[in-house]
C-alpha cells in the first residue's frame, strides 16, 4: 500500500502495478537518471560527469592554463587533485551543444581544464595516439598501468589535440556498467540512433552496444575515451565481455576508442585491443614535473633524486610538488621532503606483490595530512576518513552534509571544525569540489574523493581498527541527508538519485564492518530508497536496491523490525514488476513474521495484511479481498485514525473491490469520498490522489458517460505528464483510458491509433509480457 496505487486502464481496477524495465523520460537530467539504464542503482553519478569527468587519478603537474569554459581555474596550478591553498575558483555555465556541433563541445566533453601546462614523459605514446586518431587502425587502444601513473592525463592530452584538429571527442567515465550504458545510449541518441532502438537498449531487449556502434560507424572522425575502466566486468554488456570485441569496446576504422584501465593483461582485452603500458616516469621527467610545480624548491639534481625516491609515480609527484609549491609549505625543499619521507615512514614493501606502489602514494598523502596537523587543522584526517567511505569520484551533495554529524570526526571542535577541515583537504588536493553541468542539479557544491585516496584511506583505517567509527559517521551522515526526503515527492527524486550510489557503496564496503546501530541505519535508508525508486517508476532499480540492502544487512537477522520493513519493500518491488505470485509468497511469509515479532496491530503488520489482500484480489477473488480489506480498514482506523494516508489507501482498495463486483455507482461514491480526503491530506497532485481521480473516471465510464469520463482522463493525463513524466506507468494508463473512451464514443479509427501508440510505449517501457501491456493489446484486438 505504501507503493502508491496504479489504475490499470480498461478495468477500473488497479490490478497490477506496471513495472518499468528502464523508462526514458523527457525533462530534467535527474529524471533521465532515475528512469534510465535499468537495474543497478549506481546509474546516478557518472553519466553527467561527462563534462566534469571523473577526477583524474593522476596529475603530472604544470602551471595553470586556459581550458574549456566548463572548468575550474585554480591559481596554484591545480589539475585534477592538485594541491594549493591560495586558490580562486571561477565557474562558467557550459553552453550545451549537440555532439558533433560546431565546436564539438557538447555532451560528454572531456575535462580538459585538468591538464597541466605540459605533459611530461609521454611524447612517444602521444605521437602514436594522435596518429591513430587521424588514421584509425581498426583496433581499440588501452592505456594500462597502476593507478596514479598518468593514464587519464595521457588520454586528456590526446583529447585536446584531437579536438583542436577537428575531431569530435567524447569522454565517458567507465566506473560502473549502468552509468556507462546510460551515457553511451545517450550518445547514440544524440548521434541519431532510432529512438525505439535506444529505448529497447535501455530496457535490455536489444544489446545496447548494438544501438551505439552503427551510428558511430556512420559518423567518422571521432575519439571516444572510456576512462577508469578498472573492472572489466563493468565493460561487459549483456552477455558480451570486453574481450570479445562485440560489446562497448570495439575496433573501428571510423574513429578511435581509447580505454584507460589498471588492467594490462592483453589476454583479458582480446585481440581487437592494443594495450599500451603507461609506466612510471623516469627520474628526469619526474624531476621536470616537480620543477614545474615547485620551481623554487631546489635544483634539477635534487628534484630528480626526489622523483626517483617517489618511484616516478605521477600522482605522488603531483602531490609532493604541490606541497612544496604551496606558500604555506612546512617543508621547503626537495631535499627536505626526501629526508622527511625517509625518516617518518618504514621502508617500502617489495613491488612484486603490487602493494609497494600504493604504499608510496600513501606516504605522500600522509605527509599532506601531517602538514595540515602542523598547521592546526588536525580534524582533516578524521574528515577524510569519513568521506573515504562514500563512493569515489561521485559527487557527495555538500548541501546535504550535516556538519553536526560530520563533527563527530572533528574531535573537540565538533561541527565548527567541519568547514575549515574540508577547506584544508581541498587545499592539499585530497578532495575536490565540482559542479554538475546541469543548472537544475541538486548538491551543486558536491565534494568528490578520488577513488585511490578513498581506497588507501579505508585500508589504513581498517588496519588501525578505526573503521567502525569512521564508516559509522559516514552512515550517519547519509541517514541525516536522506531522512528529510519524501519517497513519494517527485521534487525529492533528484536528491535520492544523488545519494543512491553512496548508499550502495556504504552497504558494500562498510556494512560488514560497522556496529549494529549503523547497520540498522543502512537497512532503514535502503528501504526508503527502494520506496523512492518505486514511486519514481524505476521498478528494476528498486528490486536491485532492496536485494543489495538485504544482502549487506543480513547480520541483523530476518526478524529485525528494520529488516522486516526492507523485506516488505523487496516484495513490493516484485509486485510492481508484475511477479504477483512471488510477491504474494513473500508477503505471506513476512506477515507470519510480523504477527509473531511485532504483533497483529503493529502498523507494519497492517501494511503487510493490506498487501496480502491485494494479492488475493489479483487472483480474481474480489469478494474475499474486500472482506480482508475491510478487516484491515477497521484496524487502520483504530491504529492510525480515519484521515491517515494509510487508512485512505485501504479505503481506496475497498472501493476497488466494490467496483470489481459490479457496483459502479457505489464505488464512485466511495472513490469520491476518498478523493476529497486525499486532496486535503496529500494534496491534489500527489500520485495517490491522481490514482483515485483515475478510478473516479472509470466509474463514470462504467455508468455510460463516455464523454464525461474522457474529459476526466484527459485532465488526469495532463497532470500526470507534468508531475510524473510521460513514460511513468501511471501516465501510460491514463493514455489507455483516453483511448478507451474514444472507442466507447464510436471512433474506432481514432481509438485504434491511440491504442497502438500506447501499446508501443508500454512494450518499450514495461515489456511485451507485462499484464498492463497485455491489457492494452487485448483492447486493441477487441475494437
Amino acid at each position: 500500500m505504501w507503493w502508491g496505487r496504479l489504475a490499470v486502464a480498461g478495468t477500473g481496477v488497479a490490478s497490477v502495478a506496471a513495472g518499468v524495465a528502464t523508462n526514458r523520460v523527457s525533462g530534467p537530467w535527474w529524471a533521465q537518471l532515475l528512469w534510465g539504464a535499468g537495474g543497478a542503482v549506481s546509474f546516478m553519478a557518472a553519466v553527467w560527469l561527462g563534462r566534469m569527468g571523473r577526477p583524474a587519478d593522476e596529475g603530472t603537474g604544470g602551471a595553470r592554463t586556459p581550458g574549456d569554459t566548463a572548468r575550474q581555474e585554480v591559481t596554484a596550478g591545480r589539475d585534477g587533485f592538485t594541491a594549493g591553498r591560495d586558490m580562486t575558483v571561477t565557474i562558467q555555465a557550459p553552453a550545451v551543444e549537440p555532439a558533433g556541433g560546431p565546436s564539438g563541445r557538447g555532451a560528454l566533453w572531456p575535462p580538459l581544464g585538468r591538464l597541466p601546462g605540459r605533459v611530461r614523459g609521454r611524447d612517444v605514446l602521444l605521437e602514436r595516439l594522435v596518429a591513430l586518431a587521424e588514421a584509425p587502425d581498426g583496433r581499440a587502444h588501452v592505456l594500462a598501468g597502476l593507478g596514479g601513473t598518468g593514464k587519464s592525463t595521457v588520454a586528456l592530452q590526446l583529447a585536446r589535440v584531437a579536438a583542436d584538429r577537428g575531431a569530435r571527442v567524447w569522454w565517458v567515465p567507465a566506473v560502473d556498467a549502468s552509468s556507462l550504458t546510460a551515457a553511451l545510449l545517450g550518445l547514440a541518441e544524440v548521434l541519431g540512433a532510432d529512438a525505439g532502438l535506444v529505448e529497447a537498449g535501455r530496457a535490455g531487449r536489444v544489446n545496447p552496444a548494438d544501438v551505439l556502434w552503427p551510428v558511430l560507424e556512420d559518423s567518422p572522425g571521432w575519439v571516444l575515451v572510456l576512462d577508469n575502466a578498472d573492472d572489466l566486468a563493468e565493460l561487459a554488456v549483456g552477455d558480451r565481455p570486453a574481450g570479445d570485441g562485440n560489446g562497448w569496446v570495439r575496433g573501428s576504422d571510423a574513429g578511435l576508442v581509447v580505454v584507460t584501465s589498471r588492467t594490462g593483461d592483453p589476454r583479458r582485452w582480446g585481440g581487437h585491443c592494443a594495450v599500451h603500458p603507461v609506466g612510471w616516469l623516469s627520474a628526469a621527467d619526474g624531476g621536470s614535473v616537480l620543477l614545474d610545480l615547485a620551481p623554487g624548491a631546489g635544483g634539477r639534481a635534487e628534484a630528480e633524486d626526489l622523483a626517483g625516491r617517489l618511484g616516478g609515480l605521477a600522482l605522488a609527484l603531483h602531490h609532493a610538488g604541490s606541497q612544496l609549491g604551496s606558500p604555506f609549505a612546512a617543508i621547503a625543499s626537495f631535499t627536505g621532503y626526501r629526508r622527511a619521507l625517509e625518516e617518518r615512514f618504514p621502508a617500502v614493501l617489495e613491488a612484486a606483490d603490487g602493494r609497494a606502489d600504493r604504499a608510496m602514494v600513501t606516504r605522500t598523502w600522509e605527509l599532506s595530512l601531517t602538514q595540515l596537523e602542523r598547521a592546526g587543522v588536525s580534524q582533516a584526517r578524521g574528515l577524510l576518513g569519513t568521506l573515504a567511505w562514500f563512493a569515489g569520484a561521485v559527487p557527495i551533495p555538500s548541501g546535504g552534509l550535516d556538519h553536526r554529524v560530520l563533527g563527530r570526526a572533528c574531535g573537540d571542535l565538533g561541527a565548527d571544525g567541519v568547514g575549515p577541515g574540508l577547506a584544508a583537504l581541498l587545499s592539499v588536493g585530497l578532495i575536490q569540489t565540482g559542479l554538475a553541468p546541469q543548472e537544475d542539479a541538486p548538491g551543486r557544491g558536491g565534494v568528490l574523493v578520488h577513488p585511490l585516496v578513498a581506497q588507501i584511506t579505508r585500508h589504513r583505517l581498517t588496519a588501525a581498527g578505526e573503521t567502525p567509527a569512521a564508516a559509522g559517521t559516514a552512515v550517519a551522515a547519509l541517514q541525516a541527508a536522506t531522512g528529510a526526503l519524501q519517497a513519494s515527492d517527485p521534487e525529492d527524486w533528484p536528491l535520492w538519485a544523488a545519494w543512491l550510489p553512496h548508499l550502495e557503496e556504504l552497504l558494500r564496503t562498510a556494512g560488514s564492518q560497522v556496529g549494529e546501530v549503523a547497520v540498522v541505519a543502512l537497512a532503514q535508508v535502503a528501504a526508503d530508497a527502494t520506496l523512492a525508486l518505486v514511486w519514481a517508476g524505476s521498478y528494476p532499480a528498486a528490486l536491485s536496491m532492496a536485494e543489495t540492502g538485504l544482502r549487506h544487512t543480513g547480520r541483523l537477522g530476518s526478524d529485525h523490525p528494520d529488516v522486516l520493513h526492507l523485506r516488505h519493500m523487496h516484495a513490493g518491488a516484485h509486485y510492481r514488476l508484475g511477479d504477483v505470485a512471488e510477491a504474494e509468497r513473500l508477503f505471506r511469509a513476512i506477515l507470519r513474521d510480523d504477527e509473531r515479532v511485532l504483533g497483529p496491530d503493529h502498523p507494519h503488520t497492517l501494511a503487510t495484511r493490506h498487501e496480502v489482500a491485494r494479492a488475493v484480489a489479483e487472483r480474481g477473488d474480489a469478494a474475499e479481498a474486500e472482506r480482508l480489506y475491510r478487516e484491515v480498514l477497521s484496524a487502520m482506523e483504530r491504529v492510525h485514525g480515519p484521515g491517515h494516508s494509510h487508512t485512505l489507501a485501504t479505503r481506496y482498495e475497498v472501493a476497488r473491490m466494490v467496483a470489481e463486483q459490479g457496483d459502479a455507482a457505489g464505488a464512485e461514491r466511495m472513490f469520491r469520498e476518498v478523493l476529497a480526503a486525499e486532496e486535503e491530506v496529500l494534496g491534489p497532485d500527489h500520485p495517490d490522489t491522481l490514482t483515485t481521480r483515475h478510478e473516479v473516471a472509470w466509474m463514470v465510464a462504467k455508468q455510460g458517460d463516455a464523454a464525461g469520463a474522457g474529459r476526466l482522463f484527459r485532465e488526469i493525463l495532463r497532470i500526470r505528464e507534468r508531475v510524473l513524466g510521460p513514460d511513468h506507468p501511471d501516465t501510460l494508463n491514463s493514455r489507455h483510458g483516453v483511448a478507451q473512451m474514444v472507442a466507447a464514443q464510436g471512433d474506432a479509427a481514432g481509438a485504434g491509433r491511440l491504442f497502438r501508440e500506447v501499446l508501443r510505449d508500454k512494450e518499450r517501457v514495461l515489456g511485451p509480457d507485462h499484464p498492463s501491456t497485455l491489457l492494452t493489446a487485448e483492447a486493441l484486438r477487441n475494437l
